[in-house]
């Protein structure tokens, strides 16, 4: 006997809520200081959208939807296997942000270059441990 697909109706007011709880299920999938950045993230923008006009809430809930999708799609098997999580801007996204914006990203990007190399200090130390 074929399985059938169940089609679950979502209540649109509902969506965003949907949205954001799988974004949070999915950021499980990434290392735990990124998990606990990019939960702060989302959890801060999603409040602050949440009396947003229709039409800037319809611009952000396309946004999320294709993080959504992208982070979905890095971290299946393959995905994790090259590595790679994440996406880097193009000059024309850049252009489009204002200043405040602007220094937000230099300040995530500073976290996560700390991050990073604290990760590798940390591995670094693991493996003198391991010779020794």
């Amino acid at each position: 006997m074929a399985a059938r697909a169940v089609v679950h109706k979502i209540d649109p007011a509902l969506f965003p809520l949907v949205l954001y709880k799988r974004i949070l299920r999915l950021h499980y999938g990434l290392p735990p200081p990124a998990r606990l950045m990019g939960d702060a993230y989302v959890r801060d923008e999603f409040r602050r959208h949440k009396t947003a006009p229709r039409e800037q809430a319809l611009v952000f809930l396309h946004e999320w939807m294709q993080y959504c999708t992208m982070l979905s799609k890095q971290l299946t098997g393959r995905g994790i296997s090259k590595g790679i999580i994440g996406k880097d801007f193009e000059h024309t996204d850049l252009d489009k942000f204002n200043e405040e914006q602007l220094s937000q990203l230099l300040e995530l990007k500073e976290e996560a270059e700390r991050d990073q190399r604290r990760l590798r200090e940390e591995n670094i130390g693991e493996k003198k441990e391991s010779e020794v």
